[in-house]
Formats: structure tokens, C-alpha cells, sequence
């Protein structure tokens, strides 16, 4: 069984995470983990809300999310991390999340890629990879490496309504952003990007500016939250 101690996240909120996850370093920083954009989240999300949460990684931001009221459409394309996930919310005794997809978001849904080696199935509300052990050492998946060996999915095929959209994805933001056209017309959600400048130029030879005048070409604002390793954006629909 795992450890799970009590942990201030930035010195704000407290929660309960695996002891590897609960010995991370900027949590206890005054500049802390994506503070601005935590921050922000809290004051804009809540009861009424419903967020894909896309690029859910090991779970405690997702976790929070649901701690301030809103119900959380998870969306995570390793497995490895799915255990950690489950750990946190049974830790935290948190409702089940509104849904999930072990995958990567992107423009296309495609459920059977080549040499597909995820295992399908619920088991009490969670993927069946979640039942595996809790691990630190899990590495990342990013779509253009790996879009072959891991099913994809449209925003736009998911769930209805969303009210808000939290894309963390290392590069292929605009490939979430496009699979989710329809949804952003129709539901105008709250909208926080980790925009990554670099590897989105590296990866697909696109522009992170480019990017951003699509999105407010939808009709919505933006602010800048934060600009550390990479840049925290929000976006407000009329």
C-alpha cells in the first residue's frame, strides 16, 4: 500500500498525495508549482462546472479542481500515472471523476491505433490500469512520438456541456484546440492553456502566436497568468 501524507500545495491548499509526490520541492517554494495559474483556477472554477481536465499527469491538480466544486472529465494517455490518480482521490475521499479517457485529446478519435497495447474496461468507475501500483518513475507520452501506440479522442466526442477546458500537453495544443472546435462554439468554456512555445515549433512547425489568434478568433479574451516554463494562458469566451 502507498503512502500518502498531508500536503500544502504552495502553501494554499491542502491535500493528500503519495509520499513522492507530497516531497516535490516547489510546493513549499514561495514561487511554487504553476502558482498563478492555480490561483487563478480557484477563484474561477466551482459548483456549475464542468472541466476537461487534459493532460491530468500524476492527479493533484485535477483533484483540486473537483475540491473547489467542479466535476472533472479527466484525460491522461499514460497508464502508469493512472494508479497515482486513484490513490489521490480515494486519499482525499473525493466523489468519482465525471469521466475519463486513458489517452491522448487531439483533432482526430481513434480507439484502436496500431499495436495497441491499453487494456479497456471500467472497474468501479476507474480504467483498469489505475489498479496497478503507485509509481514517481512514469515519464510522459506526447502525442507526435507516440500517437501510433495510444488511442486519441475529440473534445468534440466526449461529454456535453463543458464549461471549462485545462490543456497541458507538451506541443500539441492545437491539435486538442481543433478536436474541440465544435465544443468551444457551442459552450464557450473558460479556457487555461500551458502554452509550450518550443515544442510546438519543433514538433509540428507551428507558432504558439498563431495559436492564440485562433482561440480569440472564437471571440474570447485573453489574459496572461504566468510565464515560467512555459506560458499560462487563459481565455474567456462572449
Amino acid at each position: 500500500m502507498v503512502l500518502m501524507l498531508k500536503t500544502k500545495i504552495n502553501g494554499q491548499w491542502d491535500i493528500m498525495l503519495p509520499e513522492h509526490r507530497a516531497a516535490r520541492p516547489e510546493w513549499k517554494t514561495e514561487q511554487g508549482w504553476e502558482k498563478a495559474r492555480l490561483d487563478h483556477m480557484s477563484k474561477n472554477l466551482g459548483k456549475g462546472d464542468v472541466i476537461a481536465y487534459i493532460g491530468a499527469e500524476e492527479g493533484e491538480m485535477p483533484a483540486l479542481c473537483q475540491m473547489w466544486g467542479a466535476k472533472v472529465f479527466l484525460i491522461e494517455p499514460n497508464p502508469k500515472v493512472w494508479p497515482n490518480i486513484k490513490a489521490i482521490w480515494e486519499a482525499n475521499y473525493l466523489d468519482l471523476p465525471y469521466g475519463y479517457f486513458v489517452g491522448f485529446a487531439s483533432n482526430i478519435t481513434d480507439r484502436n491505433p496500431s499495436q495497441l497495447n491499453f487494456e479497456d474496461g471500467d472497474r468501479d468507475g476507474w480504467p483498469i490500469c489505475s489498479y496497478d501500483e503507485v509509481i514517481g518513475d512514469h515519464a510522459f507520452r506526447q502525442l507526435n512520438e507516440q500517437a501510433l501506440f495510444t488511442p486519441q479522442i475529440k473534445i468534440d466526442d466526449t461529454i456535453s456541456p463543458i464549461t471549462a477546458l485545462s490543456i497541458d500537453v507538451e506541443g500539441s495544443e492545437w491539435r486538442v484546440l481543433e478536436g474541440a472546435a465544435e465544443t468551444i462554439k457551442r459552450d464557450k468554456p473558460k479556457i487555461w492553456l500551458s502554452g509550450h512555445p518550443e515544442f510546438m515549433f519543433h514538433q509540428y512547425d507551428e507558432y504558439l502566436s498563431d495559436l492564440r489568434g485562433w482561440i480569440k478568433a472564437f471571440g474570447y479574451t485573453e489574459e496572461l497568468l504566468d510565464y515560467d516554463h512555459e506560458c499560462h494562458l487563459y481565455y474567456e469566451g462572449s
